[in-house]
């Protein structure tokens, strides 16, 4: 751990008001922080609106599972593919593939699993009080989820010892038959035979909604938000100054949290710090007519995507990886085959007034967010690097913020977080 005196609190700034921010601004705010709110768009507009909307407290195994080599050139073969890779930014995304590759060993997805468990067991608890504070009780659906099997068969091949490695690292779970799936989710094809639901797992109606609900309760609480673009952290002489604004010039502040998602690396990059941050580019499809009454959020493992109930029957279709540059044009191709694949777990739906997105998740080789302070600029913090995981852990990376730059008691041990990790 990081021993050296944590900074005065009197003035705290976040950079980035994506639903990690937010988080994170409301907590130091509620902790008695003076807090600045900096994006250069309005809040909740980057990959905080178009997310999949769940607080996916099961996936504590790191995508750089053990046998991923043997996986790539499937990859990059298949542009439609749960996960494929453009051809020609392969040689800038070569050093990242070459981190995922070699996180990929059982020692070390051991070592992984266990930084994931820590921080995914205490999401809900972490998430509670600001849910309550912000009054959004009633978006937060803790239904639980269903992950979808077509066979016993395929489920014992290809999942039942990942969910073995949950269940030892704190993930409760059971298995369900057809019959038993049948009566949690009768809209669900016949196709599918087995489920595996995990009763913490919860989601938001509306993940944009939601994410401006906590921005609102950290307005409320006395938060300042300024629409502008930062161009640098303020060093001097290893202790954070301020940030230098676009358009507002200078502004102090004795504590400077990095929150910028993928874009973060701006900063990472001024103060010399290898993060390997890359885009694990994600898409939607949002259905608002669609007319399917779904009760849980469904996950299709074989497929790698996931079906959100949204409110008035509403439907969120997302998911798959595509890892690209994050100003690479879109393949919404990648977008449309989700509705194929939806339609093949819960019927047919209306696609009238239907709308595309694609995001830019931030993401590290290890799957393991940085959360915590610099290894050499007293009062700079990171918070990024949380891939698909963002909302998940946006509650429980600002209370470990929290209890770093106001000087509380550790609720857990940071080092596995720690940006001096690379």
């Amino acid at each position: 751990m990081n021993a050296r005196a944590p900074c005065r609190p009197e003035h705290v700034i976040v950079v980035g008001a994506g639903v990690v921010g937010i988080a994170s601004a409301l907590q130091l705010r509620l902790a008695g922080c003076e807090v600045t709110l900096l994006d250069r768009g309005d809040a909740a507009m980057q990959t905080s609106y178009g997310n999949a909307g769940a607080f996916a407290v099961s996936d504590v195994i790191p995508l750089a599972e053990p046998g991923v080599l043997a996986r790539v050139p499937g990859w990059m073969l298949d542009p439609l593919g749960p996960l494929a890779l453009r051809w020609r930014y392969l040689p800038g995304l070569a050093p990242w593939l070459a981190r995922f590759v070699a996180a990929s060993r059982p020692r070390r997805v051991a070592e992984l699993t266990r930084a994931m468990a820590a921080l995914l067991g205490r999401v809900n608890a972490d998430y509670a009080p600001l849910i309550e504070q912000a009054g959004l009780t009633a978006q937060w659906r803790r239904h639980g989820n269903l992950t979808l099997y077509r066979s016993a068969a395929e489920y014992r091949a290809a999942a039942a010892a990942a969910w073995q490695s949950k269940r030892a690292h704190g993930v409760n779970w059971r298995e369900l038959d057809r019959a038993e799936l049948s009566v949690l989710e009768p809209q669900i094809a016949e196709e599918w035979q087995v489920a595996v639901k995990v009763a913490d797992w919860s989601h938001v109606d509306d993940p944009y909604l939601f994410s401006r609900g906590l921005f609102d309760a950290f307005v409320r609480a006395g938060g300042r938000f300024v629409q502008d673009e930062v161009l640098a952290t303020v060093n001097r002489g290893g202790r954070i100054g301020g940030v230098d604004a676009r358009d507002g010039g200078r502004i102090d502040a004795d504590c400077v949290v990095i929150a910028c998602g993928v874009w973060s690396d701006r900063f990472t990059r001024q103060h010399g710090y290898p993060i390997p941050l890359e885009s694990e580019r994600g898409y939607h499809v949002t259905l608002p007519h669609a007319g399917v009454p779904l009760h849980h959020f469904i996950q299709c493992a074989s497929e790698s995507f996931v079906i959100l109930p949204m409110a008035n029957n509403s439907l969120r279709l997302a998911g798959t990886v595509e890892l690209a540059h994050r100003d690479a044009p879109p393949d919404w191709r990648r977008a449309h085959i989700l509705i194929d694949k939806a339609r093949r777990i819960v019927g047919d739906f209306s696609t009238e007034g239907m709308s595309v997105w694609m995001g830019n998740r931030p993401s590290l080789p290890d799957t393991v967010p940085v959360i915590g302070p610099a290894p050499d600029v007293d009062g700079l913090y990171f918070a990024t690097g949380h891939g698909h995981l963002g909302l998940t852990l946006a509650a429980t990376t600002g209370a470990l913020l929290t209890e770093q730059i106001c000087g509380k008691a550790r609720s857990l041990d940071g080092t596995a977080y720690l940006p001096g990790r690379y």
